[in-house]
Parts: C-alpha cells; structure tokens; sequence
C-alpha cells in the first residue's frame, strides 16, 4: 500500500467522520456557501484525497451553519484541530501536523504584509528533518461571497525546497478552508489527513505606499545669503612664480663687401724722336 493509497483512506475516513457529525445539525441554508462547495465538488473530480478534503468542508459547514459562520470572531484563526498524520513522526509512524493562516488586520502595514483579501496558509509537521517535497493542497470557500477555490502549497524558499505555504486571494469575508496531503522527508512520507478551520478576513482599503522623501541636501560651507555668516576662507594656492621669456636673439645687419678698387693703368710710354735727317 503506498502513500497515495493510505492518503486517501485516511481522509475518506475523517471525512466520514465529520459528516456523521453533520447529520446531527440543522441543514444549511441554501446561499452564496452551497454554490463554492458545489464549485469545490466540481473542482475536485474523482480524487480520493481533494473529494475527502472538500467533504470536510461542507460537514464542518453543516454542523456550525452558514449564519453563524458569518458572524464567527475574527479572533479565531487557527484550524479547528491538529490534523491527523501517519507514516512519519519522531516517535513513531503517527503524528500531527499544525495547520495556520495568516492575513492582514487593522494596524500599521511593512513591507512583509499582504495585500488586503489575502491570506497564507501554511502547515507545520511535528517531523526534523527538511522537507523535500510537497503534496499539501487547500480547498477554500468564501461564505459571504461563495468564491472558493483548491490550491496546492507549493511556496518555495530562497533554497528552492518546499515552504509548506501559499497565499492565496479569498477576498473579505468569512472564509472556511480544509488542509490534507502529504510532505516528503528523507526516506519517509507524511499523510495528512484534513483538517479545517475558519478565518475572517477584514475588509481594508488598499493602502499605498507612502512617496519616499528625498534626502536632505547638506548645506553649502559658503553659508546662506543675508544669513550674515562669514564663510571660512578657503586656503589659497600660491600661484607659481612666472618664468621670464627668453630675451630676443641678437639681429646681425648685413654688411655690404666694399666695392673692388680700380687699378689706374699704367702710363703710355714715351714715343720715339727721330734725330737727324
């Protein structure tokens, strides 16, 4: 038998369960609540585990009643009760697992809080170890409204293994949610059989987030004008000694060679006398 097959008796058995319980309260009034279960039954199919899961449900719904469930206290949050689980545990094959949610309230919001209509649901085994897998799943119906839905819990961390939560938008109103499944540890699997509980999710405005103002700009270490504030003198740089220009080369003047002198030829000689005749 493996872990599927044991899922789904054990559901099919609380599940029973809790319907024999219904038997002995008033049926509901037919509303906004009988269209999400009749949703929910649509959703789930023929699968053992999600028919028992959303038997729970409509039982728990049945034996509290619709009107009651819509005027519930916000203040009960938690599921109704520990969900039954077998194969794991630290002290033998059979243990718990605590199932919760979490959704926004009046207050002050950060920037871990969820958008208003929202709500995370989470589960948390009484089993060490770090689960590898998830096979959780949540089955949902808004009773004010009759939205409803069937979610798997398949939020991861940072490390990429299994959160065991996820947030889902229910809207406002009373919301009536059942939890079943089964977790994956290191050679072993854990079968949770459902649980249900309710939560009234408060309806608040969206809030935005407030502009981010920007940083003062410091002020000038020259001081304000008109303020009558002398500024401190900025130490100032001796500026270099400036170097004197090169005098100007001498200018040489050409002087013009003398003009060559003339040599007077010399004299003609004397002519020659002819004496006597």
């Amino acid at each position: 038998m493996n872990g599927r097959s044991i899922a789904g008796r054990a559901a099919a058995v609380t599940a029973a369960s809790i319907g024999a319980l219904a038997l002995l309260a008033p049926s509901a009034v037919a509303g906004p609540l009988d269209d999400g279960i009749g949703h929910l039954s649509e959703l789930a199919g023929e699968d053992t585990a999600t028919k028992a899961g959303v038997s729970a449900i409509a039982g728990f719904t049945t034996m509290v009643g619709a009107d009651a469930l819509r005027d519930i206290s916000a203040q009960f949050t938690p599921f109704t009760y520990a969900a039954p689980t077998f194969g794991c545990g630290s002290n033998g094959p059979i243990t718990t697992i605590i199932a919760a949610a979490t959704y926004e309230g009046p207050g002050p919001r950060t920037e871990a809080s969820l958008n208003p209509g929202d709500i995370r649901f989470s589960a948390s085994p009484r089993h060490t170890g770090v689960p590898l897998a998830s096979g959780l799943s949540v089955a949902w119906v808004n009773v004010n409204t009759g939205h409803s839905g069937i979610v798997p819990l398949d939020g991861q961390t940072e490390f990429l293994l299994p959160s065991l939560s996820k947030t889902v938008h229910t809207g406002a109103g009373t919301v009536v949610a059942s939890m079943w499944g089964s977790i994956d540890y290191f050679g072993v699997r854990c079968v949770m059989t459902p649980t249900v509980g309710t939560f009234v999710i408060p309806d608040l405005p969206v809030v935005e987030p407030e502009p981010v103002e920007p940083a003062p700009v410091p002020e000038s270490p020259l001081g304000s004008p008109g303020s009558g504030e002398t500024a401190p003198s900025a130490p100032r740089t001796q500026a270099p000694a400036e170097t004197p220009a090169p005098a100007p080369a001498p200018t040489t003047t050409e002087v013009p060679p003398p003009p060559p002198t003339t040599t007077p030829p010399p004299p003609p000689p004397p002519s020659a006398l002819s004496v006597g005749g």
